[in-house]
Protein backbone atom coordinates (compact mmCIF):
# COMPACT_ATOMS: atom_id res chain seq x y z
CA UNK A 1 0.00 0.00 0.00
CA UNK A 2 2.81 2.45 0.82
CA UNK A 3 5.28 3.86 -1.65
CA UNK A 4 8.89 3.07 -0.71
CA UNK A 5 10.07 6.02 -2.86
CA UNK A 6 8.52 8.63 -0.58
CA UNK A 7 10.91 11.07 1.05
CA UNK A 8 10.56 12.56 4.52
CA UNK A 9 8.71 15.88 4.63
CA UNK A 10 11.15 18.75 4.11
CA UNK A 11 13.61 16.78 1.95
CA UNK A 12 13.99 17.34 -1.80
CA UNK A 13 14.44 14.56 -4.34
CA UNK A 14 18.21 15.20 -4.34
CA UNK A 15 18.27 14.53 -0.58
CA UNK A 16 18.80 18.16 0.50
CA UNK A 17 16.55 20.01 2.93
CA UNK A 18 14.08 22.67 1.92
CA UNK A 19 15.04 25.91 3.64
CA UNK A 20 13.76 29.46 3.71
CA UNK A 21 15.42 32.85 4.14
CA UNK A 22 14.79 34.41 7.53
CA UNK A 23 17.01 37.53 7.27
CA UNK A 24 19.93 39.04 5.37
CA UNK A 25 22.09 42.05 6.09
CA UNK A 26 22.99 42.76 2.45
CA UNK A 27 20.81 42.12 -0.57
CA UNK A 28 19.47 43.97 -3.60
CA UNK A 29 16.09 44.89 -5.06
CA UNK A 30 17.02 43.45 -8.47
CA UNK A 31 15.74 39.84 -8.63
CA UNK A 32 19.00 38.75 -10.29
CA UNK A 33 20.84 39.58 -7.08
CA UNK A 34 18.30 38.64 -4.39
CA UNK A 35 19.40 36.68 -1.37
CA UNK A 36 16.46 34.37 -2.22
CA UNK A 37 18.65 32.96 -4.98
CA UNK A 38 20.50 31.03 -2.26
CA UNK A 39 17.63 28.54 -2.23
CA UNK A 40 16.06 28.64 -5.70
CA UNK A 41 17.84 25.99 -7.84
CA UNK A 42 18.71 28.55 -10.55
CA UNK A 43 22.39 28.13 -11.32
CA UNK A 44 22.55 30.11 -14.55
CA UNK A 45 24.18 33.45 -15.32
CA UNK A 46 21.77 36.42 -15.39
CA UNK A 47 20.01 34.98 -12.38
CA UNK A 48 20.52 32.49 -9.62
CA UNK A 49 23.10 34.43 -7.64
CA UNK A 50 23.17 36.29 -4.37
CA UNK A 51 25.17 39.31 -5.39
CA UNK A 52 25.76 41.11 -2.12
CA UNK A 53 26.86 44.69 -2.68
CA UNK A 54 29.47 44.70 0.08
CA UNK A 55 33.22 45.20 0.33
CA UNK A 56 33.69 42.98 3.37
CA UNK A 57 30.95 40.55 4.45
CA UNK A 58 27.35 39.56 3.78
CA UNK A 59 25.22 37.36 6.03
CA UNK A 60 22.01 35.45 5.49
CA UNK A 61 20.06 33.38 7.98
CA UNK A 62 18.15 30.29 6.83
CA UNK A 63 15.80 28.04 8.73
CA UNK A 64 14.03 24.73 8.26
CA UNK A 65 10.47 26.05 8.64
CA UNK A 66 10.70 25.91 12.45
CA UNK A 67 12.23 22.44 12.62
CA UNK A 68 15.59 21.37 14.02
CA UNK A 69 17.52 19.20 11.55
CA UNK A 70 20.80 17.28 11.57
CA UNK A 71 23.26 18.51 8.95
CA UNK A 72 26.00 16.21 7.66
CA UNK A 73 27.02 17.82 4.39
CA UNK A 74 26.91 21.32 2.92
CA UNK A 75 27.12 22.17 -0.77
CA UNK A 76 27.78 25.66 -2.14
CA UNK A 77 27.22 26.45 -5.81
CA UNK A 78 29.68 29.13 -6.85
CA UNK A 79 28.47 31.47 -9.55
CA UNK A 80 28.51 35.18 -10.27
CA UNK A 81 25.52 37.20 -11.46
CA UNK A 82 25.04 38.75 -14.81
CA UNK A 83 27.05 37.96 -17.91
CA UNK A 84 29.41 40.90 -17.37
CA UNK A 85 30.31 39.71 -13.84
CA UNK A 86 33.76 38.24 -13.33
CA UNK A 87 34.74 35.25 -11.19
CA UNK A 88 36.81 37.56 -8.98
CA UNK A 89 33.48 38.65 -7.47
CA UNK A 90 33.01 35.21 -5.89
CA UNK A 91 33.19 35.10 -2.12
CA UNK A 92 36.75 34.16 -1.18
CA UNK A 93 35.60 32.50 2.05
CA UNK A 94 32.24 31.21 3.23
CA UNK A 95 31.67 30.40 6.88
CA UNK A 96 28.63 28.46 8.10
CA UNK A 97 27.25 28.83 11.63
CA UNK A 98 24.30 27.24 13.43
CA UNK A 99 21.97 28.18 16.25
CA UNK A 100 19.56 25.81 18.01
CA UNK A 101 17.43 28.33 19.93
CA UNK A 102 15.04 31.00 18.62
CA UNK A 103 17.32 34.02 19.16
CA UNK A 104 17.73 34.59 15.38
CA UNK A 105 14.06 35.60 15.33
CA UNK A 106 15.22 38.92 16.82
CA UNK A 107 16.84 39.69 13.44
CA UNK A 108 14.12 41.61 11.64
CA UNK A 109 15.54 44.77 10.07
CA UNK A 110 18.67 45.64 8.13
CA UNK A 111 19.94 47.60 11.14
CA UNK A 112 19.93 44.49 13.33
CA UNK A 113 23.33 42.98 14.08
CA UNK A 114 24.11 39.36 13.24
CA UNK A 115 26.51 39.11 16.19
CA UNK A 116 23.68 39.88 18.63
CA UNK A 117 22.86 36.18 18.22
CA UNK A 118 25.13 33.46 19.60
CA UNK A 119 26.31 31.30 16.70
CA UNK A 120 28.46 28.18 16.56
CA UNK A 121 30.74 27.87 13.53
CA UNK A 122 30.49 24.45 11.88
CA UNK A 123 32.14 24.86 8.48
CA UNK A 124 34.59 26.99 6.53
CA UNK A 125 34.99 27.03 2.75
CA UNK A 126 38.17 28.40 1.18
CA UNK A 127 36.51 28.99 -2.16
CA UNK A 128 38.13 27.77 -5.34
CA UNK A 129 37.69 30.51 -7.94
CA UNK A 130 35.63 28.61 -10.51
CA UNK A 131 31.95 28.09 -11.15
CA UNK A 132 30.45 24.86 -9.85
CA UNK A 133 29.74 22.95 -6.66
CA UNK A 134 32.04 22.86 -3.67
CA UNK A 135 31.14 20.58 -0.77
CA UNK A 136 32.12 20.15 2.86
CA UNK A 137 31.33 16.92 4.72
CA UNK A 138 31.15 17.56 8.45
CA UNK A 139 33.19 15.24 10.71
CA UNK A 140 29.99 14.50 12.61
CA UNK A 141 26.37 15.59 12.19
CA UNK A 142 25.37 18.95 13.67
CA UNK A 143 21.85 19.87 14.78
CA UNK A 144 20.58 23.23 13.56
CA UNK A 145 17.37 25.19 13.79
CA UNK A 146 18.90 28.23 12.08
CA UNK A 147 21.87 28.46 9.78
CA UNK A 148 24.01 31.53 9.11
CA UNK A 149 25.81 31.82 5.77
CA UNK A 150 28.59 34.42 5.86
CA UNK A 151 30.28 35.47 2.63
CA UNK A 152 33.67 37.08 3.27
CA UNK A 153 35.71 39.20 0.88
CA UNK A 154 36.11 38.47 -2.82
CA UNK A 155 39.03 37.79 -5.15
CA UNK A 156 39.26 41.34 -6.56
CA UNK A 157 42.44 43.36 -6.11
CA UNK A 158 42.18 46.14 -3.53
CA UNK A 159 43.05 48.92 -5.95
CA UNK A 160 41.19 51.34 -8.23
CA UNK A 161 39.74 48.37 -10.16
CA UNK A 162 38.09 46.89 -7.03
CA UNK A 163 34.48 45.66 -7.53
CA UNK A 164 32.41 45.84 -4.31
CA UNK A 165 30.38 42.63 -4.74
CA UNK A 166 30.55 39.31 -2.92
CA UNK A 167 28.70 36.53 -4.70
CA UNK A 168 27.65 32.92 -4.62
CA UNK A 169 24.60 31.08 -5.86
CA UNK A 170 22.98 28.27 -3.96
CA UNK A 171 23.48 26.49 -0.67
CA UNK A 172 22.22 22.95 -0.12
CA UNK A 173 22.14 21.28 3.27
CA UNK A 174 22.00 17.52 3.56
CA UNK A 175 21.02 15.26 6.45
CA UNK A 176 23.59 13.22 8.30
Amino acid sequence: MGNSNLLPIGVRRDGSYYTRILWADVTENDPTFWVNNLINDDLERNGGTWGANSETTANAVLDFFGETQPIGRIGIYKNVGITISVLEELARYIDIYVCTDDSPLRLRRKEDKIDDVEWRKIAHFDIVMEEGWQTVVLPEPVKAKYLRVELRENFCKRDASFIPWIETSEIKLYPA
